[in-house]
């Protein structure tokens, strides 16, 4: 293919969304051909190519791709919440931030806001759909499906807590985009399956900074989400990284809490295993404790995971 840098690679499970979008194959020689003109609609057929393997488009429309993708799952989610498909739900949310991210500095995080929006309604009609996308696991652990829990856990605790919706909003869009700076980390790092060396601890290190960066030149009010980029692994005693600060905004707190408590309690790795959610919250009070989270954040963050009120499961464990 000639110029490689001038197409870019469609996900298939997104293709049904893309009528109003010229697509493209490479053809056996080499040669970019046009596959399907702007307006053509799939039909099962050409969804089910066999000698085609994959699709492209132009950089020009990658931003109308992911809007279609965007309007194409938020219509399905009204039918999955309907439905109280969950597993639906997640694949697609997936799908599409998967897609949302790549090359986050070519303008791909213009839909993030209508993305969370569509979540925002869903919880308000069946939070228990919304809720439990946090519990739905995956084989493969990734930093897309990482961030979709922390965005889920996070939009729990703001409806939990009675959290004005223009807020909830805000630090919805945070959560989901809290570790957009390791789309510029090594993949070598980000999926080592064994604990990380002081030089690639250093690197990793860099993504809080990274993120902020990505996010304050968007052009979209990002306020609130790049101090939640920035201050998720800052701890209130000054031990926490990038810039070891005590002064951390209210979703750099929430964040760095429901961060370390996904992490841990869904991503397996060979020199430990995913925790149980009371486990977690143990070591995350230790953790409060000794001064590094705040303890009224923590504390209802930990009643928002369950149905259990303070009379409740929970009554002694504070």
């Amino acid at each position: 293919m000639s110029d490689n840098k001038k197409w870019i690679k469609v996900r298939n499970s997104n293709l049904k969304y893309y009528e109003e979008v010229e697509l493209y194959y490479k053809s056996p020689g080499g040669n970019i051909v046009l596959y399907k003109p702007e307006g053509m609609k799939f039909n099962n057929k050409s969804l089910d190519r066999k000698y085609i393997d994959d699709l492209y488009i132009q950089p020009k429309d990658k931003i109308k791709c992911l809007r279609a993708a965007q309007k194409g799952f938020s219509d399905n989610l009204i039918s999955n919440i309907v439905k109280k498909d969950t597993t639906n739900v997640k694949n697609e949310l997936v799908n599409l931030v998967d897609e949302t991210l790549s090359q986050p500095r070519s303008g791909g995080l213009e839909t993030a806001p209508g993305l969370i929006d569509s979540i925002i309604s869903g919880y308000s009609t069946q939070p228990d759909v919304i809720k439990n996308l946090a519990r739905i696991s995956f084989t493969d652990y990734t930093t897309t499906i990482h961030s979709i829990n922390v965005m889920a856990l996070t939009v729990g605790y703001c409806f939990y807590n009675h959290i004005p919706e223009k807020e909830t909003r805000q630090f919805g869009l945070a959560a989901l985009l809290h570790d957009l700076g390791k789309t510029e980390i090594s993949g070598e790092i980000l999926t080592a399956n064994r604990g990380l060396t002081d030089l690639e601890f250093t690197k990793m290190k860099k993504h809080p900074k990274i993120g902020f960066d990505i996010l304050r030149y968007t052009g979209i009010d990002m306020k609130t989400a790049t101090e939640g980029a920035l201050e998720h692994h800052e701890k209130l005693d000054g031990s926490g990284y990038p810039e070891g600060k005590t002064k951390i905004s209210e979703c750099g707190m929430l964040l760095g809490i429901i961060d370390c408590y996904e992490a841990i309690t869904n991503d397996d790795r060979p020199y430990r295993s995913a925790m149980q959610p009371i486990s977690a919250l143990q070591i995350l009070k230790g953790d409060v404790d000794a001064g590094k989270y705040n303890k009224k954040i923590f504390e209802s963050f930990a009643y928002s995971l369950t149905d259990f009120n303070r009379s409740g499961k929970y009554k002694d464990f504070f």
